[in-house]
């Protein structure tokens, strides 16, 4: 393997290979017209956030319209090139909507590669903050990049419109500035974070058994200050609003869209349609045990340092937890994969090229009626769980500044 990906092509291939993509994404923009490209419709999901954009900007200090489905299918009739009656239903907390209402001003190609070229920074810093960590990595920050952009699940983010790059980057940010002793500003990023609160407050919870108070109380000060905002913005009745639109988005996209669900909750009700409540049981129980797990292999870390193997196992535990995970918040696994390759065990490249494949295989998903990344999610946190418990050195992290807990 070593005589294949020589340093010279680690170097040179990746860069190569991202500035094609990136000119067949510029060929794709300039031949389309409005939301039809060559391929469909541009941009996926990106409709919603367009579309919430611009029902913010058209209501600014209001809720109301961000949760009608009849005023969201209004907002996004424009943007389904074929003339169907379908809409991409928003369900994220109002301020998410907050920067698409700025992109409004551009048309809406333009607002789209607006949005690919953030995200794909994001993606950048991400990657680069988690190499930063791992000494057979660090030096092929362009090689991980351009691997990560072609794990299907952020691929599919990226050509979507999705925000998985933002997810990353915001924990891979909270995850190096504990390390290297700012808790408040890692703390502010899963305040951040929380526009996914399956994410932001399930770190929140794990750093908080880790014993990393100040982190933990500087992360719920900045949640309460974004709750407060949206109060002041939007009316004291924003969070019901919300969060009963979010749940119907949820159980009906979960009744339509099982081979998607990569969670056990999402699962279990994909594969257990007969039964549910067997299959909330099951799932419920499942997503209980894996929290308990990762819980448990934080609460060993006060006094000692997150490492790359912890990264990884909270990013594969919070998918498989959360309540509702598609295939594209498998993105999450990318942290597993790269303390897989960090941890120097002679297997890793087989299983990490084995994580890649089931994400490509995602992409004939539907006939299975199974996502093939909820093995792989499992295979990946099982992996970064194992070093843990009476081997505190498998997964041992690079040198250099790493505080441990928060307690005198």
């Amino acid at each position: 393997m070593s005589r294949i990906l020589t340093p010279w092509r680690l170097r040179v291939y990746p860069r190569l290979l991202l500035a094609a993509m990136a000119l067949a994404v510029a060929f794709t923009l300039a031949t389309g017209q409005g939301a039809r490209i060559v391929s469909g419709r541009l941009g996926g999901d990106f409709a919603e956030f367009y579309a919430a954009g611009r029902l913010l900007a058209n209501a600014p200090r209001s809720a109301a319209g961000l949760y009608d489905p009849a005023r969201q299918r209004a907002a996004q009739a424009d943007l389904m090139p074929d003339g169907q009656a379908v809409f991409v239903p928003f369900a994220y907390p109002p301020q998410f909507a907050l920067p698409y209402a700025l992109l409004t001003v551009l048309p809406y190609p333009a607002a789209f590669a607006a949005h690919l070229a953030a995200m794909g920074g994001l993606l950048f810093l991400a990657v680069a903050l988690a190499c930063r960590e791992s000494a057979r990595t660090r030096g092929y920050v362009p090689a991980v990049f351009c691997a990560a952009v072609l794990f299907y699940p952020i691929f599919r983010a990226l050509l979507g419109g999705q925000n998985t790059p933002l997810t990353l980057a915001l924990a891979a940010g909270a995850w190096a500035l504990e390390r290297r002793g700012r808790p408040v500003l890692a703390g502010l990023c899963l305040a951040a974070l929380c526009y996914k609160p399956q994410f932001g407050l399930g770190l929140l919870g794990l750093y908080f058994l880790a014993g990393r108070w100040r982190m933990v109380l500087a992360g719920l000060a900045g949640a309460a200050l974004v709750f407060a905002g949206n109060t002041v913005i939007f009316g004291p009745d924003w969070a019901t609003r919300w969060f009963t639109y979010a749940h119907w988005v949820v159980s009906t996209s979960l009744a339509m869209e099982g081979e998607k669900a990569i969670s056990f909750i999402g699962v279990c009700r994909a594969l257990l349609w007969a039964s549910p409540q067997a299959a909330l049981f099951l799932g419920y129980g499942l997503a209980l045990a894996t929290a308990v797990l990762c819980g448990a292999a934080f609460w060993t870390l006060r006094g000692r340092p997150v490492g790359l193997a912890h990264l990884g196992l909270a990013g594969a535990g919070l998918v498989l937890v959360a309540p509702h995970a598609y295939y594209y918040d498998a993105g999450l696994l990318f942290f597993g994969g790269l303390a897989l390759l960090d941890s120097g065990r002679r297997q890793a490249p087989a299983w990490v090229l084995g994580l890649w494949l089931a994400g490509l295989a995602q992409a004939v998903a539907w006939p299975l009626g199974l996502s093939p990344l909820f093995p792989a999610a499992l295979a990946c946190f099982w992996l970064c769980l194992v070093p843990f418990p009476g081997r505190p050195g498998r997964h041992a992290p690079v040198a250099g500044p790493a505080p441990g807990s928060d307690r005198p």
